[in-house]
């Protein structure tokens, strides 16, 4: 797999020209378990396992595996007095803390005077400030021949402006020349890479999430260092309790198969805020309208799995459908190989059992349908 060897000292601006590495097993199953334990799995294609574990392997020859983690971090859910479902960290929009407004008070020596004040206090003509433009903006339009107007001038305009202010103003949150520098630095949570020697640069937030759990380094597209990105948990969306463990599939709070990845941001104080999808596809309730399928006894019957502690019967493969996958068996020949023997006479074949876990939850079509039976004509 071709790959960038390692960063020069000077970060990411001294990359030096790739070439054709591999990594071990050991590199591969390490990043797999790690990126089941904090959920990015399902998220993570092939292609992207392969260059977390190239990262991990450049990582361990050049500066070692002593700093990484083995691990995840688990999110502390702590309280808040805001919604959760409140939209925050809105992507180009800048909503500042309203600073309250000292209350005027009114002498008690013009009983008179007092309530002129009080009645008159709610009409006063205010207008926001115009936005101070920088230095650099303002040569910008000396050098281009373009005159800034007067101050008369702008006191015209906001006068013929003033009119559409009650509907277009609403008590801030623009981004204006002054403030664009204060919230580049804001939202961007980058900095400027020092002492960095191996980095992985993606756009992914599955793989950035994975990379920086461990304490591998994080490039950005345009050579800035990734600090922080973002975190699930699982969310019930039936008792609406959270857990931060991304193996499970059933509430342990209800016990229901509700749980919902979420993704979660914490502030420096402990707070979590959750941000919610829209769309919606995440609560898909397609096929829960049907009724639930008379439950089968014996050893083959498949059930759907709808409790935690249900229990299962032992679905096993043959010995014959083992064979197939026992790579150190004596007589083991390859599946392409036209000698190879398939299993299609046994009972596991028969019920179509697979090597691996039933999947928990309903099924989406309907089980109570009648299935048409196709007979041959003669």
């Amino acid at each position: 797999m071709c790959a960038p060897a390692h960063l020069g000292q000077d970060g990411a601006g001294g990359a030096r020209c790739g070439r054709c590495r591999g990594f071990s097993a050991e590199r591969g199953s390490a990043v797999t378990e790690f990126s089941k334990k904090t959920g990015d799995y399902p998220s993570l294609s092939a292609t992207d396992i392969q260059v977390l574990a190239l990262t991990y392997q450049l990582e361990a020859e050049f500066v070692g595996v002593s700093h990484l983690k083995q691990e995840p971090e688990k999110v502390k859910v702590s309280s808040s007095s805001q919604h959760p479902e409140t939209p925050l960290h809105i992507s180009g929009f800048h909503l500042p803390s309203k600073p309250k407004r000292p209350q005027e008070t009114v002498e008690h020596g013009e009983p008179a005077r007092a309530s002129e004040d009080l009645e008159f206090t709610s009409f006063v003509f205010w207008r926001n400030p115009l936005p101070d433009i920088d230095r650099d903006l303002q040569e910008l339009l000396i050098d281009g021949g373009e005159c800034v107007p007067s101050e008369e001038e702008k006191e015209e305009d906001g006068l013929e402006e003033g009119k559409d202010q009650d509907s277009d103003d609403d008590g801030g949150g623009w981004i204006t020349p002054s403030n664009i520098k204060q919230i580049q630095q804001e939202l961007e949570r980058c900095s400027v890479p020092k002492d960095v020697r191996v980095g992985c640069v993606t756009t992914d937030f599955a793989m950035q999430n994975v990379l920086l759990q461990m304490g591998l380094h994080v490039l950005a597209v345009n050579g800035m260092l990734i600090r922080e990105a973002r975190s699930y948990i699982l969310r019930c969306h039936g008792c609406f309790k959270t857990t931060s463990d991304m193996s499970r599939v059933f509430c342990s709070h209800c016990g229901n198969k509700t749980l919902k990845k979420v993704s979660v941001t914490v502030s420096d104080d402990g707070t979590l805020h959750m941000h919610f999808s829209r769309n919606p596809k995440v609560l898909n309730p397609r096929g829960l309208r049907y009724s639930l399928p008379a439950p089968k006894g014996g050893k083959y019957a498949i059930n759907p799995h709808l409790t935690e502690d249900q229990r299962f019967p032992q679905l096993r493969l043959s010995r014959k459908a083992r064979q197939k996958t026992d790579v150190f068996a004596p007589d083991y020949v390859a599946g392409v190989s036209p000698f190879a023997e398939n299993d299609i006479s046994s009972r596991s074949a028969t019920l179509q059992v697979r090597d691996s876990t039933l999947g928990a939850g309903r099924r989406r079509l309907n089980p109570n349908a009648s299935r048409k039976k196709f007979v041959k004509k003669r």
